[in-house]
């Protein structure tokens, strides 16, 4: 039995220890991951229904090179492997939530060695409930590597967070029980096998007076990237707009761009569209309605991969916008706007991802490049 293996058991629920006596072994564990489990795992817009806390005991196997990365791993990654002990669920994160409650160390813990299953809610007119559902790659979450035996309830940051708090991202979950094969009957201390990539460049716990421009500073990215990597930071709600107010004024004071603003408040599109004429391209209609091509694109998903330069089908309706950035909006017009400022200070003790350290290979663009004409064939 491993050291200190005593000293975790006599921590555990008296009557989940007499209840399961054949599974004691399972209770040892040697670090806790917190899962967002998605109602649509690898959906482009991820809609969270649960949080998924998973004790496990794992060894790191090796240090990701350039050479191993890929989806959910980036260079510098720790690929950590080993075998699930115990999970529960906890409700998805919201402003009211103790941000560490997933550290606590008791928790509805359901069965021992297996992912913990989340029933979704009943919808009517449907009459029976929906299939249950568990933690499926791809899921991105945190790591605490400390010691498990020093949790406290409810939860709380125990000192020293940031030797042993990282992002994790599960690689595979869910194999065939240990060497045994066939689970609890044979393998008692072993649950389903877990795989996951630790990132510990990838989590930060948040100082006194910490903002997002300050973090995005601190650690070379922007605010719209922190925002898009922490929903939790994308919180969106209305204002309305004063004598002056000017989308880029919008953007600059929210920390936002106007393209999004434009995607969050569908009303700055024009309702009639614009209808192609004959010579029309992406490029030109981005100079004509003051946007990006980029914006055209994503409001025109069936032209996500035309060329900019190349002329446009005659008579096709495109989305594109109605104001331009420097015109005075109305006055007293309700509009969706980012919550959370650059400027507003975070709350101390909370965390949040930083973006992937990972580089962009420029080949990935290059068909949207404007490339000279070819020449004219040459008559020997």
């Amino acid at each position: 039995m491993p050291a200190g293996t005593d000293a975790v058991l006599r921590n555990l629920d008296p009557l989940l220890m007499s209840a399961t006596p054949v599974t004691a072994l399972q209770e040892v564990a040697n670090v806790r991951l917190m899962l967002q489990q998605q109602q649509h795992p690898g959906a482009k817009v991820p809609v969270t229904v649960c949080r998924q806390v998973i004790d496990c005991s794992i060894q790191q196997t090796k240090l990701i090179s350039s050479r191993d990365n890929g989806p959910g791993i980036d260079t510098g990654d720790i690929l950590c492997e080993g075998y699930l002990t115990r999970a529960a669920l906890l409700p998805p994160a919201t402003a009211q939530t103790n941000p560490w409650d997933w550290l606590a160390a008791e928790q509805a813990w359901q069965t021992p060695g297996l992912r913990a299953t989340f029933q979704p809610p009943l919808v009517p007119p449907a009459t029976e409930s929906p299939r249950p559902t568990s933690v499926q790659v791809p899921a991105e979450g945190v790591c605490w590597l400390g010691d498990l035996a020093l949790l406290d309830t409810p939860g709380v940051l125990p000192l020293s967070p940031r030797a042993v708090f990282a992002g994790a991202s599960l690689l595979m979950i869910g194999q065939a029980y240990g060497p045994g094969g066939i689970g609890l009957q044979v393998q008692p201390e072993l649950g389903e096998a877990i795989s996951f990539a630790l990132k510990p460049n990838r989590v930060l716990v948040l100082e006194e007076g910490d903002s997002l421009n300050l973090i995005a500073e601190r650690y070379g990215t922007t605010v719209q990237t922190l925002r898009a990597v922490n929903p939790d930071l994308a919180q969106q709600g209305p204002i309305t707009t004063a004598a002056g107010d000017t989308l880029n004024v919008l953007a600059a004071r929210h920390g936002t761009t106007v393209d999004f603003l434009r995607r969050l408040n569908p009303s700055l599109l024009r309702a009639d569209g614009h209808t192609t004429a004959a010579g029309d391209t992406l490029k030109q209609l981005a100079i004509d309605y003051d946007t990006t091509v980029d914006w055209l694109r994503l409001y025109n998903p069936d032209y996500d991969r035309w060329p900019r330069s190349d002329p446009l089908p005659v008579g096709v309706l495109l989305d594109v916008p109605a104001i331009r950035p420097s015109d005075e909006l109305d006055v007293g017009q309700v509009l969706q706007v980012p919550l959370i400022r650059p400027a507003t200070l975070l709350p101390a003790g909370g965390w949040i991802y930083l973006p992937p350290l990972r580089g962009v290979s420029a080949a990935d663009d290059l068909w949207d490049v404007d490339m000279p004409p070819d020449p004219p064939p040459v008559t020997p």
